[in-house]
């Protein structure tokens, strides 16, 4: 495979006489993906056509009134409800269209890097976001806008059926009766929320991605909104897949280098986030009231603590992969704490904790745990990190002065229960230092 291939799809491969049958798949699945997206076009195209033609007649049938269309009037319940089924149906099938569309668009660009065949990171002619021209298969999503092609279905349906249901139900109001002493008016709009609403997470809902949820994308929304009219610029990263996968694929590389760092664990959780495996929502209310108190003289020195963000491993992880600044604290441990609970909902404790340590910065400019290992000891396959190593590896990722202090050491050598030799660790450190990795803090 061309180098590119292997940094993208190290899972992926193939034999090179197998060459011609790739080819065969990749010609295959773009032939799918061209006659799925003209499919979508033209039924989009004839359910245009068909609203266009319906509610003109629905006018027609008001101004004339006469016998269909009371007959309509005098069943608007039955009529409207029967409607808004065949919609949410239609809308359904679109959906379900429109992933079938992205995933073999995916599988062509794949192919295509697998293939060896580029058009180049300067796209002056080819779109990056579309299977023309993308070389990375998640820049084409599921969902890729409200005003985009695609999102049409949704506007035509969300449109027709709500105008529907208000040409056979306005002024009218429906009664719900639990008993002779209470009755429940509900006026015709509720209807339109309700048609509204429903289509929206039958649309949106189901064109998530793998680790999407609808909450994660109402607070991107947000963000990205109040960036694009300049009221904040506070951002996330713009394509979260992308993100979890390129975390992935570094776990999948230390597995592949056959590098064990089991033993770092357990320290990590020690010193980091004692309640890491318990704690459910992925935050600490108690951890976030200690950093404070932590940043306070007076009570840092009283309770012996030392100034810490307060932020859990799993708030630590998201602040790594999602938020690409270390600017706006107040807002940026807001979307920690909520990213966090998205994070415990999607991953487990382990997959989490592997994807924090090969992903968390350990050093100025050394980010992720491969860069850690060849920095601080040279030797990276086969490696087998000792407890002192794993105890050295997590001090710094943990040390934002990129300095050494005895007197913190031995603090957090206390918060383990591994079993650490202090003359080994005691070692390390000269070494680091006298190779000017890291330098001795000044008092």
């Amino acid at each position: 495979m061309e180098s590119k291939a292997e940094q993208y799809y190290p899972t992926y491969t193939f034999k090179p006489e197998n060459r011609d049958v790739v080819l065969l798949e990749f010609e295959e699945a773009q032939r799918i993906a061209n006659g799925q997206t003209k499919l979508y076009g033209q039924v989009a195209n004839i359910l245009l056509a068909i609203v266009t033609i319906i509610i003109p007649f629905f006018f027609n049938q008001i101004k004339d009134s006469n016998h269909i269309f009371s007959l309509i009037s005098d069943n608007a319940l039955i009529f409207s409800v029967i409607i808004f089924l065949f919609g949410a149906l239609m809308l359904r099938y679109f959906v379900d269209l429109q992933k079938q569309i992205t995933i073999n668009a995916r599988k062509v660009v794949t192919l295509r890097t697998m293939l060896g065949l580029d058009y180049g990171h300067l796209h002056l002619t080819l779109p990056n976001w579309r299977v023309e021209g993308a070389t990375n298969p998640f820049a084409i999503k599921y969902f890729n806008g409200w005003l985009r092609f695609q999102s049409m279905p949704f506007w035509v349906l969300t449109i027709g059926i709500n105008t529907i249901w208000l040409l056979t139900t306005y002024s009218k109001s429906y009664t719900i009766t639990f008993d002779e002493s209470f009755k429940l008016s509900l006026p015709w709009y509720l209807g339109n929320i309700l048609i509204t609403a429903v289509y929206l997470f039958i649309f949106r809902r189901n064109l998530n991605d793998t680790h999407e949820t609808s909450l994660l994308n109402f607070w991107r929304f947000i963000v990205k909104a109040l960036h694009s009219v300049k009221l904040s610029k506070f951002r996330l990263v713009d394509n979260f897949e992308y993100t979890v996968y390129r975390a992935k694929l570094n776990v999948f590389e230390m597995a592949r280098l056959n590098v064990n760092y089991e033993n770092m664990k357990n320290i990590l959780v020690d010193i980091e986030d004692q309640s890491f495996f318990t704690n459910k929502k992925g935050f600490s209310i108690n951890s976030l009231l200690r950093a404070l108190l932590s940043h306070v003289k007076p009570i840092r020195k009283r309770m012996k603590l030392i100034p810490s963000g307060g932020s859990t491993i799993t708030m630590q992880l998201a602040r790594t992969l999602f938020i690409p600044t270390q600017k706006y604290l107040f807002r940026r441990k807001f979307f920690e704490i909520l990213l966090s609970q998205w994070l415990t909902r999607k991953f487990t404790k382990q997959e989490i904790i592997n994807l924090y340590i090969v992903s968390v910065r350990y050093e100025i400019g050394v980010l992720g745990l491969a860069n850690a290992i060849k920095y601080f000891f040279k030797d990276l396959e086969n490696k087998i990190l000792s407890n002192e190593e794993c105890f050295v590896l997590v001090e710094r990722l943990s040390n934002n002065t990129s300095t050494y202090r005895k007197e913190r050491i031995n603090y957090l050598m206390s918060r383990t229960s591994a079993k650490l030799n202090k003359d080994v660790i005691v070692s390390i450190y000269k070494r680091l230092i006298k190779e000017g990795k890291i330098k001795i803090e000044q008092l």
